[in-house]
């Protein structure tokens, strides 16, 4: 591990335990979203808790590269902090959603076990993509990107399920099931995206 010696490199440290603190929050904001312990109003609290650390990984970034102008890798991990961040609040934002068309569903009839493999399958992308980024895994975070074929096979399966049952559940059930799985794939989508921060803070590779 390299001797924090430079001011900036005491600087990157505090950036990254921010960015730790928002992926520790992000893990428990998605675990509630699909509890029926959590209420939505506490899920969107946390979501936009993630917003508010958002905004100060990237006031702080930009004091960072106003304040000893780094260069080469810095930057880039500075630049990759500031995505990261915007990232976790976004999957913030749909776990939100998620937990507040839940809370929509109808009580009885409504099945939702096509969710399930969807959910873990996304949940594990989350939380080795957070933890690639953090912990500098180049490995991971291949593996995250790897994953979002899955993830894009299963979604496309699902959607054609919600079509073929048609007018045989329940209108509500239908359409929560169907945002449900598309907040999903866009919260797949994000861990993707942390995963390629992590991949162009390591090699410079885009």
């Amino acid at each position: 591990m390299r001797e924090i010696s430079r001011p900036l490199d005491q600087g990157l440290m505090k950036l990254r335990n921010m960015i730790n603190d928002m992926r520790i929050l992000v893990r428990k904001t998605l675990e509630s979203a699909y509890s029926d312990k959590a209420t939505a109003k506490r899920v969107r609290e946390m979501s936009n808790e993630l917003l508010f650390l958002m905004d100060e990984v990237s006031d702080f970034a930009v004091q960072l590269m106003a304040r000893y102008q780094p260069v080469a890798t810095d930057l880039r991990e500075i630049k990759s902090a500031i995505q990261v961040a915007y990232d976790f609040s976004r999957i913030g934002r749909y776990a939100a959603n998620i937990s507040e068309t839940y809370s929509m569903m109808p009580g009885e009839g409504c099945d939702t076990s096509m969710l399930q493999d969807m959910f873990r399958i996304v949940f594990e992308m989350v939380d080795e993509a957070g933890r690639a980024y953090v912990e500098k895994d180049l490995a991971l975070a291949e593996k995250v990107r790897r994953r979002d074929d899955e993830v894009d096979g299963l979604y496309a399966e699902c959607i054609k399920q919600l079509i073929q049952m048609g007018g045989k559940i329940d209108i509500k059930c239908l359409l929560s099931l169907a945002l449900t799985l598309r907040y999903l794939e866009r919260i797949a989508d994000h861990a993707v995206y942390i995963a390629d921060s992590t991949i162009y803070t390591i090699t410079g590779r885009k």
